[in-house]
């Protein structure tokens, strides 16, 4: 009788596990494993090449998110640059920007993986003065930095 509720046990949880499994596999909207994975895609570093970089000079990070989610934490030295608010912004992070070192990449985030938000603000700054420095996607965004710690 045991054994055999053991078993019924045994074979509802694998059941279980492959509906998560292939529910994850084929839903539109399932979440990147970034931390998975080692290589970031064209245009994109992951949280270890974005420190990497930081510790080897200095690096501008511009949060795409909104302010209340930047006022709630965002990464060091961040600026918030986003298109909700997009000419004030620019305005009050523009001097910030010009004034690093020339070869300093910007490496803008937003809430995760599927966040189009970064992408819009490096589409619009190759649009700027600023087009012409190296921007990056910080794949993952703030989730990814937050999970990899401190």
């Amino acid at each position: 009788m045991i054994a055999r509720i053991f078993l019924q046990s045994l074979l509802l949880l694998a059941l279980a596990a492959v509906a998560g499994a292939v529910v994850y596999r084929f839903h539109p909207n399932r979440p990147e494993l970034y931390l998975t994975r080692d290589a970031a895609g064209p245009g994109e570093v992951t949280v270890i090449e974005a420190r990497a970089r930081a510790a080897a000079g200095p690096v501008i990070w511009l949060d795409a998110r909104h302010l209340p989610e930047y006022e709630a934490g965002h990464i060091p030295g961040a600026l918030l640059l986003n298109e909700y608010d997009w000419e004030n912004l620019l305005i009050a992070s523009f001097p910030s920007i010009t004034e690093a070192p020339e070869g300093a990449p910007v490496i803008i985030y937003c809430d995760g993986q599927q966040c189009a938000a970064s992408r819009a603000v490096r589409d619009r700054l190759r649009q700027t003065p600023l087009g012409d420095r190296e921007l990056l996607i910080l794949r993952g965004g703030w989730p990814a930095w937050l999970a990899a710690g401190p």
